[in-house]
C-alpha cells in the first residue's frame, strides 16, 4: 500500500490551522487531480467544509503542503516533505501493469519473474499499453 502523511499550515481569520491526514494514494491516483483529492481528504478529516472559505484559504497553499512518512514505492518519491507527483504517477502505472502482466507471463509462459526477461518484458508492456 502506498501511503503518505500530508500536512499544510495557513491562517484563516488569525487563526492557524494545521490540518493533516494520512492518504492512500493508490485511491488518490485514480483522480485525474490527485492534488485536490488531497486536498478534500485533508479538509475531510480535519472537519473543513469543502465549500467553506476556509477550504478556498486552503487550496491557496498549494505549494506549501508537507508529505511525511511514505510508505510503498511513495518513498523513493518524497524528497524534503514534497512528493514528486508525477514521477510517483509514473512508477504507481509501471506497478499497477507488472500486477497484471506477471500472472499472464506466469499463466501461459511459465515465468514467475517478468524482469528476469527484459524483452519479453518490454514486449508484454508494449501490447498492454496499445490497447
Amino acid at each position: 500500500m502506498n501511503r503518505v502523511e500530508a500536512q499544510v499550515d495557513f491562517y484563516f481569520k488569525g487563526v492557524r490551522f494545521t490540518p493533516s491526514a494520512i492518504v492512500n494514494l493508490d485511491e488518490c491516483m485514480r483522480y485525474e487531480n490527485p492534488i485536490l483529492y488531497i486536498f478534500k481528504i485533508l479538509a475531510s478529516e480535519n472537519g473543513i467544509g469543502s465549500y467553506s472559505h476556509e477550504f478556498d484559504v486552503m487550496l491557496m497553499e498549494e505549494e506549501e503542503v508537507n508529505f511525511n512518512y511514505p510508505t510503498g514505492l511513495a518513498i523513493d518519491y518524497v524528497h524534503n516533505n514534497r512528493l514528486d507527483m508525477d514521477g510517483f504517477r509514473r512508477a504507481w502505472l509501471k506497478q499497477c501493469t507488472m500486477r497484471v502482466l506477471q500472472p499472464i507471463a506466469k499463466t501461459y509462459l511459465g515465468i514467475t519473474e517478468l524482469n528476469d526477461h527484459p524483452q519479453l518484458k518490454a514486449a508484454l508492456i508494449a501490447a498492454y499499453e496499445s490497447k
